[in-house]
């Protein structure tokens, strides 16, 4: 791990860098692999600002705290990354125990498919040919999300999804 400790408008004493190394400690159980830290004090009028840019194999971290203690910006914005590279790696195992879990399920299914598919579950039904109005007329009638149909005018295949916002959207691909 190596940090890099940069002042603006302050006078760095070796305590203050004790202080920020001990604090920046904190992190390194959350990130295994090499990290590059910068620090950054800075003074204006009364406000004592710490930033710290936290780069690494597992993203980039970015943290800023003011207050009119230097010693406090730093515990603050520590506890910030803290906080936020604790939220990435357990998101990042509690991928990794469901891919673990749907690959070995999907893998006992059909062993056909390489370890590394992520495709968690297939559904086969028959593609219906109908109008747009009539797929938007299905879609309302049901709870799905997209609705995969034979374009009667076009004689394509298209899908029909409900966005966000409530209305729908159409995918019509050029072939």
């Amino acid at each position: 791990m190596q940090v890099r400790i940069t002042g603006r408008n302050i006078q760095l004493t070796e305590a203050m860098k004790n202080y920020v190394d001990k604090k920046i400690k904190r992190l390194e159980k959350y990130l295994d692999e090499p990290i590059d830290i910068q620090v950054i004090l800075n003074v204006e009028k009364f406000r004592q600002i710490a930033e710290v840019n936290v780069s690494s194999k597992s993203g980039s971290f970015y943290g800023s705290e003011e207050s009119h203690d230097i010693y406090a910006s730093v515990d603050m914005v520590v506890d910030k990354l803290e906080e936020q590279v604790r939220r990435k790696k357990e998101r990042l195992q509690q991928r990794s125990r469901e891919l673990r879990g749907e690959e070995m399920a999907f893998s006992s299914e059909s062993p056909e498919h390489s370890e590394d598919t992520h495709v968690v579950e297939v559904q086969r039904y028959a593609i219906k040919p109908m109008s747009l109005d009539e797929a938007v007329l299905q879609m309302d009638l049901s709870d799905d999300h997209f609705m995969v149909f034979l374009n009667a005018v076009t004689n394509r295949v298209n899908v029909l999804y409900r966005r966000k916002d409530g209305r729908y959207g159409l995918i019509d691909p050029q072939y």
